[in-house]
């Protein structure tokens, strides 16, 4: 049976009634209650609130829901809890990556927002990796390597669309996957994933200024001694230079605390506009970059009275990530025999930002294109209308489609929102037994920010343990 097309007519009844639904739509915990909670480190009421808000996340922020509590659960230390809630996440964002095909041409002609958010690539794996710490913290660390498996089969199966982008392997999933395979007495597969995770962290370099950690190369050479892999030491020293502490290995009756210290607020996405005059004024483009979501309703309103006076102009949004820099930059970790300074061993919000700008083209082609052809459309009807009951009739129709063009041109801003900027490790050695830490904050200067006390740190000889810390100011 032939497939008839919705006439012009049906399909601006659809935009007009989405831009009613967009207005009406209910909010779910905003972004500063959620900061505002995180700045107090209260991540179990933080999840609480999100449960309670469930039904306004609604089916198509299915995702946000699951990521948002997975990772509040995740800070609050209720790792079971927050591996069901990744386990949700990982399921959904699969459905809906594979769906997203088909959701994106029914909702051309309205707006990125009404189609299920599927998560950024970098999101989608950085659901593994956060399931794997959450293992790895409960002590079940067969349980965390099947998670780092699960990345590396993440990352092999993320398709191809003619632009390749550059987040190709998680440089500190492969180094958490060396620790967690050496942790298990798996030295083979130990040496494997830091020799991986050195390659990652040469392209880390490279696109996110995320410089590679000293001591993964003393890890890498000490498995491969350990293997017997000569030649491969001679190749780890050529490449990566050798050792800044050659005596590496871990001494007997040892355990090794790794320090984890989630530093800053994750970047917000935020909306970018173009206004294109279709004839006269091509190619002139205005770009506004907004600062707050006033700014952002403030900006709506105004290019809906533009539309009205200037019915040859077509508006184009986009997101753009904007990133806050956080006060505090590091860490020190002392124990009563021995301290370090955590390293950065990823960079969430560089990661977030390259990652949109490597498929920025592709954004900004679609939304341009979906403007365009709602403005025809809307000069199509108007016309129309204007032949059939005169001018004065067709302007007004015609101003009150463009209006609606407007209100719905909205770029898509969802994001996981509870994410840090950064994640920083430091790496103690310690008698096996109870510890008493001393966590000493610091500015970008090296400056003492704040100093907290950890107790009750459990160490057993020759495994490994995990502190997770989380600082937002």
């Amino acid at each position: 049976m032939k497939h008839t097309p919705p006439s012009p007519p049906r399909i601006y009844s659809f935009i007009l009634s989405s831009a009613l639904l967009i207005a009406g739509c209910a909010t779910t915990l905003s972004l500063k209650e959620l900061n505002n909670f995180t700045l107090r480190n209260e991540f179990s009421q933080a999840a609480e609130q999100v449960e309670k808000k469930k039904s306004s996340y609604g089916e198509k922020n299915a995702l946000l829901y699951a990521l948002d509590r997975g990772m509040l659960l995740h800070l609050a230390g209720d790792y079971n809890a927050s591996n069901q809630a990744l386990a949700q996440a990982k399921r959904t964002a699969l459905d809906l990556f594979t769906k997203s095909v088909t959701a994106h041409l029914s909702t051309f002609l309205i707006n990125d927002v009404m189609t299920p958010y599927y998560g950024e690539d970098f999101e989608r794996a950085l659901i593994y990796l956060f399931s794997a710490i959450n293992y790895a913290a409960l002590g079940q660390g067969e349980e965390a390597l099947v998670e780092c498996r699960q990345l590396d089969l993440f990352f092999r199966a993320l398709p191809f669309d003619g632009q390749r982008n550059n987040y190709q392997d998680d440089a500190f999933g492969r180094y958490l996957a060396g620790l967690l395979y050496e942790d298990q007495g798996e030295i083979n597969d130990a040496y494997i994933s830091y020799v991986k995770a050195l390659k990652a962290y040469d392209d880390y370099a490279t696109f996110y200024k995320t410089p590679r950690p000293d001591a993964l190369v003393e890890d890498a050479l000490r498995t491969a001694r350990q293997l017997g892999f000569s030649d491969k030491v001679e190749e780890i020293q050529r490449r990566w230079g050798p050792a800044p502490s050659p005596d590496s290995a871990l001494p007997e009756e040892t355990g090794e605390v790794l320090f984890l210290h989630y530093a800053g607020l994750g970047p917000e996405k935020v909306e970018s506009f173009f206004e294109i005059s279709l004839f006269n004024g091509w190619p002139y483009v205005e770009q506004v970059n907004t600062k707050s979501q006033e700014d952002t309703q403030v900006e709506q309103a105004r290019a809906v009275f533009r539309s009205i006076v200037a019915d040859k102009m077509i508006r184009v949004a986009f997101p753009k990530y904007r990133q806050s820099k956080a006060r505090i930059q590091s860490s020190e970790v002392f124990s009563a025999s021995t301290t370090c300074r955590s390293t950065l061993v990823e960079d969430v919000g560089a990661l977030a930002v390259r990652n949109l700008e490597d498929r920025v083209v592709r954004t900004r082609a679609r939304a341009i294109a979906r403007a365009v052809v709602k403005y025809l459309l809307a000069q199509k009807i108007s016309n129309a209308v204007e032949n059939k009951n005169g001018e004065g009739v067709g302007f007004l129709v015609r101003a009150i489609l463009q209006a609606a063009s407007s209100a719905t041109e909205i770029a898509d801003k969802r994001s996981w929102r509870t994410l840090p900027d950064r994640i920083l490790m430091a790496r103690l050695r310690l008698p096996p037994g109870e510890h008493t830490l001393t966590v000493r904050y610091l500015d970008a200067q090296g400056n003492s920010v704040e100093t907290r006390e950890i107790k009750n740190v459990s160490v057993s000889a020759n495994r490994k343990s995990f502190v997770i810390v989380r600082t937002a100011v």
